[in-house]
């Protein structure tokens, strides 16, 4: 029962929640997840019991009673407590009946409300939809594959429907599709708007009783970041719709991916993604999102503004890990949200899952990934056992999940490797006692933890002294060969500067700690700009453009300087949270370091002397405030750039700025700032990747390979083929390379805005690929 209720103010009255065990006030408040206020009381609701529910709101002291009896007493005196706001009803994961609804106003005395709110053949408000003239809009069970689809009535001879409104329509082509049934006298109509324009418009024929499939394609030769996509009657009558889709040739072209996005996502190189959750995962049935669009599922929930249509499901995931080169993680629902032991219907859903991936085109499930279009297994070998089991759920109940899901699992693939849930925060009983029990099952552990924003620097020193903790735990158990997993962590929100600090912080911490850390992933990963929680992500979008957080910045900064050996430091600084590490050939060195303070710190580095020091690059991200940030209009306003360093005798000197981030670069090779993956027996042509981003301010990165070892010039030259820089200059072994260009000409000016391009010269020819620079 909600009240005090407005956006994304609200508290609840939770009753039998956390498997029908306990009750509890929860509290919503903008930017923090929504979460228990105060103490939870054991109860439980019965099937088929009428309860007697009466809420008290006076200010900020709340009462609750249940069948006369009070359950709960309290007074919110934070800052954040809501003092006006709406009620409600709704259900978790089951199905209620209300009645009797009374809201009586405290100081009159008058009943504001005394009614049951009707539902079922009023008009209904359709998610990110709209009318379109005098349409009648409700909501009907007829649906074509889920619970609800659209019924239309339009009683005038007059055009009529719906619309969506803030598309990106740019001048390409566009295909889609809708499923109607119903009676009407003229045909339906698909337009592409802008405004009271019509961009492009079919028709499509008098639909009929059953429910069938209208594909349309259109083709505007304008481009409006604030278009509409409209679906009409053309005269009188009833039609019902369902599954409307709509796909731009650029996505089309790439997979379904919307390429900017896309190319975001690429420019991070993540080694692994975790998927479908998270959250997702709990309450996620896989057979949902395989197969034909329009025989898919919804997600049984709506989450998150939405509720999804599952077209994004195991075959696109697998597409996208492809693409990325990428290693799947898969997180199974282990039905624990709906229920306290381990069901047979889910441990059979997991294990056919795992078949539909792995098995071969002659086993049952196999053969249905097959028929999908996708012959040969996916092999996947990472997979996680369920999504923060510690919120609803003890340890020891966790326990015997495990207990019956890996070895149904392992029957299947014993190749796989199985990921347990870790705790939340600093819970080490939780991991205990998952490890003590179950370490011959499990190959990974996977703690979650979010930090305050406030806390960039302390939440990173607290974190690694429960990361070395848990070592421990694992050092001591029956398998000291469990590795960690931090599936999940991220400040809680906030997408400044101290964000970024926060991510470099914690990434120089995993390198540290990579003995036992193995893998690390952060959420949220990519979030529309409207969401109204979790502003916490990397890439930050709306339906046109994108911008990268602070963590983004930070994290592909960290990518790009990757290198798999971790060096024995000595030395220190009380504000320096710092990594050094080696590339695999032991020609460069990465000196990497977080400032938080608030002055600048000089640094000097001495290397042993088998390390024939012969340059020093200094990177940095040093914006000088923790305010600063990226926005949609200001993408760029967080960036690397150059530093400067000296050598002397050997030892390197250079000054962190204050609130900074710096990467030093120290190498043996003459080549010194161009990266390369030297494990490149794939490689069999030259390529010269598109830069990121493009267009740029100030600085891009440019990928090439190459397939043998040869001379190679990197090189930007103006639109008139005037030479502006020289990136590359020397012989280069086969390999992927990338370098960096900061918008300088070889005196190390800044270069002014236009069109420039890039060129890879070999003595086998020369490619070339256009970029954009705007100041």
């Amino acid at each position: 029962i909600l009240f005090r209720a407005n956006g994304e103010n609200f508290y609840w009255c939770n009753l039998g929640g956390w498997g029908n065990t306990l009750h509890a006030i929860e509290k919503g408040t903008p930017g923090v997840r929504w979460g228990v206020f105060g103490s939870q009381k054991s109860g439980s609701i019965e099937t088929g019991k009428w309860y007697d529910i009466r809420i008290r709101c006076e200010g900020a002291h709340f009462q609750v009673w249940v069948d006369g009896s009070e359950l709960f007493n309290f007074r919110d005196n934070t800052a954040t407590a809501h003092l006006a706001g709406q009620v409600g009803v709704g259900t978790w994961m089951t199905q209620a009946r209300y009645r009797h609804f009374v809201v009586t106003d405290l100081t009159s005395g008058n009943t504001l409300f005394d009614a049951v709110p009707t539902l079922g053949q009023d008009q209904v408000a359709v998610l990110n939809w709209q009318k379109v003239g005098n349409v009648e809009i409700h909501s009907s069970g007829q649906a074509l594959n889920s619970n609800l689809c659209v019924k239309l009535v339009n009683d005038q001879p007059a055009e009529a429907g719906i619309q969506q409104g803030s598309l990106n329509i740019k001048a390409q082509p566009y295909r889609g599709s809708f499923w109607a049934k119903g009676t009407t006298s003229g045909n339906l109509s698909v337009q592409l708007m802008q405004d009271a324009q019509t961009l492009a418009e079919q028709e499509l024929p008098v639909p009929g009783v059953d429910w069938q499939e209208y594909p349309f394609e259109l083709a505007p030769t304008v481009q409006t970041t604030n278009g509409t996509l409209r679906i009409t009657l053309k005269d009188t009558g009833v039609v019902f719709l369902d599954q409307v889709s709509m796909m731009g040739k650029d996505a089309m072209d790439n997979d379904g991916f919307r390429p900017d996005l896309f190319q975001a996502v690429e420019a991070l190189r993540p080694p692994c993604i975790r998927w479908p959750g998270g959250y997702f995962a709990e309450l996620y049935r896989w057979e949902d999102g395989i197969g034909p669009q329009h025989e898919r599922g919804v997600y049984p929930v709506e989450a998150w503004n939405d509720q999804d249509v599952n077209s994004f499901g195991t075959d696109e995931f697998m597409t996208l890990c492809r693409r990325l080169n990428a290693e799947p993680i898969m997180v199974i629902n282990t039905g624990h949200r709906y229920s306290a032991s381990p069901q047979t219907e889910f441990i059979e859903e997991a294990v056919q899952w795992l078949e539909y991936c792995n098995g071969p085109a002659t086993s049952t499930w196999g053969a249905v990934r097959a028929a999908n279009g996708h012959p040969e297994p996916y092999n996947v070998k990472y997979w996680e056992m369920g999504n923060e089991i510690f919120l609803t759920r003890s340890a020891a109940v966790y326990v015997n999940f495990l207990k019956a899901f890996v070895p149904a699992l392992k029957a299947i693939d014993p190749s796989i490797i199985i990921i347990a849930c870790g705790s939340g925060s600093f819970d080490q009983n939780w991991n205990r006692t998952v490890i003590s029990q179950c370490a011959d099952l499990i190959d990974y552990i996977s703690p979650h933890h979010y930090e305050n924003i406030e806390n960039y620097r302390s939440g990173v020193i607290n974190y690694e002294n429960y990361t070395r903790e848990l070592a421990g735990v694992i050092a001591s158990s029956a398998n000291p060969d469990i590795k960690i997993y931090m599936s999940e962590w991220n400040v809680w929100s906030g997408l400044d500067w101290r964000n970024g600090l926060y991510a470099g912080g914690m990434l120089t911490m995993f390198e540290r700690q990579g003995e036992y850390m193995h893998i690390a992933g952060p959420a949220l990963f990519l979030r529309h700009s409207s969401a109204n929680d979790w502003n916490n992500a990397l890439v930050n979008f709306n339906n046109s453009s994108w911008f990268p957080a602070a963590n983004y910045v930070m994290m592909k900064f960290w990518r790009d300087h990757y290198a798999p050996n971790f060096l024995a430091t000595t030395g220190g600084h009380t504000n320096l949270n710092v990594s050094i590490v080696g590339s695999e050939d032991g020609q460069e060195i990465y000196f990497k370091a977080i400032n938080t303070a608030a002055t600048e710190v000089p640094v000097q580095v001495q290397i042993d002397g088998s390390f024939q020091l012969r340059a020093a690059i200094v990177e940095q991200i040093a914006p000088g405030s923790l305010a600063a940030a990226n926005t949609l209009t200001n993408p760029h306003n967080l960036h690397v750039e150059k530093g400067h360093a000296s050598i002397d005798n050997g030892r390197v000197h250079f000054t962190m700025p204050r609130y900074s981030g710096v990467i030093v670069t120290l190498s043996q090779d003459a080549n010194a700032g161009v990266t390369g993956d030297q494990s490149s027996d794939m490689i069999k042509d030259y390529r010269l990747y598109p830069n990121f981003p493009n267009p740029f301010n100030p600085r891009t990165v440019i990928q090439y390979e190459v397939p043998k070892t040869e001379h190679v010039t990197l090189r930007v030259v103006d639109i008139m083929g005037r030479e502006t820089a020289v990136l590359v200059n020397g012989e280069q072994k086969s390999g992927r390379y990338r370098s960096e260009w900061l918008a300088t000409d070889e005196n190390g000016s800044p270069v002014s805005s236009g069109v420039y391009l890039y060129e890879l010269v070999t003595a086998s020819g020369k490619i070339v690929r256009k970029m954009a620079l705007i100041r």
